[in-house]
């Protein structure tokens, strides 16, 4: 994880944010239960001047400035204050028992408030992983085997078919 955190720190300085950012998503879904993920792609999107994006994803931090009230609050009111709605926008896999208070009101809020308007209560699969094991190379055993097949064979039918054709040709003359 200390790599990948190494790597959104080097994009954000060369001015790859959009890449930090899809690393970031990828890292939220990996480690749903680290905020400080959340936090961090929230603070790009702030520093870009997305402040409805940003408060998405400051909405379960505990606020540390005005800044971050005043982006969850706009994001707040573009989604209607729609606890569904808000929900089901920020997909959060982890475990809320892991949460602190503050958090967990905060979701259980938004649960109630989904529940009272549509009688439902989006839920999501939880997701986790240790948080050493995160590797951006998903390509297992498998699939490698099924690639080098696949070239082999690519390589292998020209080869059968020349030869097949010099059979042909061979037997027409004999």
């Amino acid at each position: 994880m200390g790599d990948l955190l190494y790597k959104i720190e080097q994009d954000i300085k060369e001015g790859r944010k959009k890449k930090a950012c899809d690393r970031l998503r990828n890292m939220i879904n990996q480690f749903p239960n680290d905020l400080s993920l959340r936090n961090k792609l929230g603070q790009i999107y702030f520093e870009a001047g997305f402040l409805d994006e940003a408060g998405k994803f400051w909405i379960l931090s505990t606020p540390e400035n005005n800044e971050m009230e005043n982006a969850v609050e706009i994001y707040r009111q573009s989604l209607k204050n729609s606890g569904n709605t808000i929900l089901k926008d920020i997909v959060f896999r982890g475990d809320k028992e892991l949460l602190d208070g503050r958090t967990k009101k905060i979701i259980n809020d938004l649960e109630y408030n989904s529940f009272k308007q549509t009688k439902q209560i989006p839920v999501f699969k939880a997701k986790s992983k240790e948080k050493g094991n995160y590797s951006e190379n998903h390509i297992n055993l498998l699939s490698k085997v099924g690639i080098f097949l696949l070239i082999g064979l690519i390589i292998l039918l020209p080869i059968l078919g020349i030869f097949k054709l010099f059979e042909l040709i061979s037997s027409l003359f004999v």
